[in-house]
């Protein structure tokens, strides 16, 4: 036994909203609070128990807390410092405002169970958001509050592990199991509501978030950048050609390094002048280092980060993912880099950001590296459908924005505690 409960019941609230409707939207939004009453006198309190902070998420939580405090509601961050795979990642492990709670690990063979020690600061919340994942012990804990009538119980996710090939048969039955008995669901996008869906949960209590991150740095960084400092960034790599790839994040299986080597190689033997660069790190950089000190056209450069990172993706004119696709799409609406990838890779749910022949291109499923590699070639020499493509990055850039995201999930929010 985690706890001992006593079994009261939440104060009621009553709250009324004016929605003014977005023509560009598919629900009402931006509802504000026209009445606002609770029994117990207070503002309501809505908590957000998270297993960890990734460092794109910072300003959202910031962002997210400052408009709630608007709309009169209070918002409370709870995280943890990462354990496991997501140690090696980059993680905020100081908000202020926020309150840290280390996991306690509990190891079951292979597997990692991990239990949040937050109960004082939960209690008595009106809502409590959680992240969608089978060894999160808090999770029950808080599901089973919610079924005795105490704090409700919101998750926020993907709706499933879309990486196939990891995810557990046993864990996904049980995120199955507890995802159709939260009292809101707070989905990635519309991809991932179809999922919520299926699950058997109403499609009136799924708020679309449109996930994404904040490019103000990344926009900031490219503003900056002179054609100078890439020209002498061209002469350090060896660059002299005009037509210029590049590939970006963690290099690792599902990224299909192999299948883009191949492709590039296909590309070449077409197009004399290619240059390909590779940024990043992981278990499969020795493959990609091995290909570079063979072929004088592939740069491998390391992880970079910031305006570094950017100065490099601003020498190509792709950007090439044959493998897993997720928030890397967001990178490429910002910097008009049109995204080439195939539709049977194991993509997270921002994929669904990516529209064929207007900001990027998905091959169909089958789609081999020599394809892959004309592909590259058509793109590379046809002027005109290129910049059609950078014309749509542009325009989606402007879509899928940090404050968009965060109204929504405000909206989503309020649309909870009111139901």
């Amino acid at each position: 036994m985690l706890a001992r409960y006593d079994v009261l019941h939440m104060p009621r609230i009553d709250l009324s909203f004016t929605a003014e409707t977005d023509p560009g939207r598919e629900t009402p939004i931006r509802e504000t609070p026209t009445r606002l009453h609770m029994t117990t006198g207070r503002r309501p309190r809505v908590t957000m128990v998270q297993a960890w902070v990734p460092r794109y998420r910072q300003g959202f939580h910031a962002g997210l807390r400052a408009t709630l405090k608007a709309r009169g509601v209070d918002f409370t961050l709870v995280y943890g410092n990462p354990v496991g795979e997501a140690a090696t990642k980059d993680a905020v492990l100081s908000i202020p405002w926020g309150h840290l709670r280390d996991h306690r690990v509990l190891r079951i063979g292979s597997k990692a169970l991990t239990w949040q020690p937050c109960l004082d600061l939960v209690r008595g919340s009106d809502l409590v958001i959680g992240d969608q994942a089978a060894a999160r012990l808090i999770n029950y804990v808080l599901l089973a509050r919610h079924m005795i009538g105490r704090e409700r119980f919101a998750l926020w996710g993907h709706g499933a592990n879309f990486q196939a090939t990891r995810a557990s048969r046993a864990g996904e039955l049980v995120k199955r199991w507890v995802s159709r008995r939260v009292h809101w669901w707070f989905a990635y996008n519309e991809l991932s509501a179809e999922v919520v869906r299926g699950l058997g949960f109403p499609d009136e209590r799924i708020t679309r978030v449109q996930n994404t991150i904040d490019t103000a740095d990344l926009l900031a960084a490219k503003r900056q950048i002179t054609d100078e400092q890439q020209e002498a960034l061209r002469r350090d790599l060896g660059i002299d050609g005009e037509h210029v790839v590049v590939y970006v994040g963690g290099m690792y299986a599902e990224k299909r390094l192999d299948f883009l080597l191949e492709a590039c190689m296909a590309a070449r033997s077409a197009l004399s002048g290619l240059h390909v660069v590779l940024i990043g790190t992981g278990p499969d950089a020795g493959v990609v280092e091995q290909a570079a000190r063979a072929h004088d056209w592939i740069h491998y450069v390391g992880p970079r980060f910031e305006a570094d990172k950017v100065r490099h993706l601003l020498l190509g004119k792709l950007l090439l993912m044959p493998g897993l696709v997720g928030l890397a799409v967001i990178d490429a609406f910002a910097l008009e880099l049109p995204l080439v990838t195939v539709a049977d890779s194991e993509h997270s749910p921002e994929i669904a950001y990516l529209e064929t022949g207007v900001n990027g291109v998905m091959l169909p499923a089958g789609t081999g590296p020599s394809d892959y590699g004309a592909e590259i070639v058509r793109l590379l020499t046809d002027d005109v459908a290129r910049a059609q493509l950078v014309n749509g990055c542009r325009q989606a850039a402007g879509d899928y924005t940090m404050s968009a995201m965060v109204e929504r999930f405000a909206d989503g929010i309020q649309r909870a505690l009111a139901n």
